[in-house]
């Protein structure tokens, strides 16, 4: 964060890290009354650096506020790149939370609770609330101890065995249980908090999320074919895969079909001959065997049409593949799928709805934008 005497010193803990950060920007970034004033454009400058440091990912202004047009601070966002605006702290935080959520970076958008209170609402009046009490208690006598003791290891790695085993002796299993849950928020607290320099990947560099669109540098750190932070993407926002960049398009397919344990190569892009991808059983020798499946991949709104249909068989037949597949963001025509069913094609077909299940089955949330 930016402060205005230009040095600010703070700790950050952690389960798996601890960490001493000095940042120093002569850019002002004032604070009143648990209020932030930002200057012109450095709202965007601080939300984009700071969410790309967390997911990886490259956003625009324009980007970014798209992603915020029904929560109220789209407006403010784009104000803020001409004159001075001010935000209170804890609005700050939940703009970061509300972008980091609709880019695919968290699964659910998060609460803000990096102190365990809500564990406290979570089990008060329950059966276990004399638990959570006596492990709340154990936290705050022990966790002190944990810091020191990695310090004077010179580690940055806390370890919570005592914490965890202390919790089982006093409380049983249900102990270690909520001892471990505690852990858990002040994990995910520190690495999903703009103020700390902790995140889930340490990426080696950011991807701008236009390159899903109008086809990116293919440069992949997680993943084969598509990089997972595109894919974290596209599931939090289905409704644009009609959007993408024809090849990564095709790659998303090839990407499935690897992450489902298959062979896979991904065609050359053009002069493809109208097969994008193919695909082998584990057992198939690509060099030698026919592939399993021939896929050819349609983005597009309109519905696919038999001439289609009839191209991809006469592939199937050129190259022996067992299967066909249609993979379309939109849907076949009523022809094309009474073709199929008439002429007995041993084609399938992959709409958007199945997309979407393909999606999820590729889901990893926070293997996940600076700006651009």
């Amino acid at each position: 964060m930016y402060y205005p005497t230009g040095m600010k010193q703070f700790i950050t803990i952690s389960l798996e890290v601890i960490s001493i950060r000095c940042i120093d920007n002569p850019e002002f970034w004032g604070s009143s009354m648990g209020s932030i004033w930002f200057n012109p454009e450095v709202l965007g400058d601080s939300l984009s650096e700071t969410a790309g440091y967390k997911s990886g990912l490259a956003l625009s202004i324009e980007e970014m506020c798209d992603h915020l047009v029904d929560t109220g601070y789209s407006d403010l966002l784009r104000a803020s790149e001409t004159q001075v605006v001010r935000l209170r702290s804890e609005d700050y935080d939940e703009l970061f939370y509300k972008l980091l959520h609709r880019i695919g970076y968290t699964k659910e958008e998060f609460n803000g609770d990096i102190t365990g209170i809500g564990l406290f609402h979570k089990y008060h009046g329950t059966e276990f609330e004399h638990i959570h009490a006596g492990v709340q208690q154990i936290f705050i006598e022990v966790w002190p101890k944990l810091i020191e003791a990695a310090i004077a290891r010179d580690t940055r790695t806390l370890d919570p065995t005592l914490f965890i085993r202390t919790a089982h002796k006093k409380h049983g299993m249900k102990g270690a249980e909520l001892a471990l849950e505690r852990i858990q928020v002040i994990d995910e607290g520190m690495r999903l908090n703009p103020n700390s320099g902790l995140r889930y990947t340490e990426w080696k560099s950011v991807e701008a999320l236009e390159g899903l669109f109008k086809g990116g540098s293919g440069k992949i750190e997680a993943g084969k074919f598509l990089d997972q932070r595109f894919v974290n993407y596209l599931i939090a926002n289905h409704d644009r895969l009609s959007d993408m960049h024809w090849r990564k398009f095709e790659e998303l397919t090839a990407e499935y079909f690897h992450q489902q344990g298959f062979s896979v190569e991904l065609g050359p892009g053009s002069n493809d001959d109208g097969i994008d991808v193919r695909v082998w059983k584990s057992n198939q020798n690509e060099e030698s065997d026919p592939p399993h499946i021939i896929i050819q991949c349609k983005r597009q709104k309109a519905k696919v049409e038999k001439v289609i249909v009839k191209g991809l068989h006469a592939d199937m037949q050129h190259f022996n593949a067992e299967l066909g597949l249609l993979v379309t963001t939109s849907e076949l025509s009523p022809g094309a799928k009474e073709t199929i069913i008439a002429r007995g094609y041993a084609i399938n077909e992959v709409d958007n709805t199945g997309l979407k299940g393909w999606l999820k089955a590729l889901e990893k949330p926070g293997s996940g934008i600076v700006r651009i």
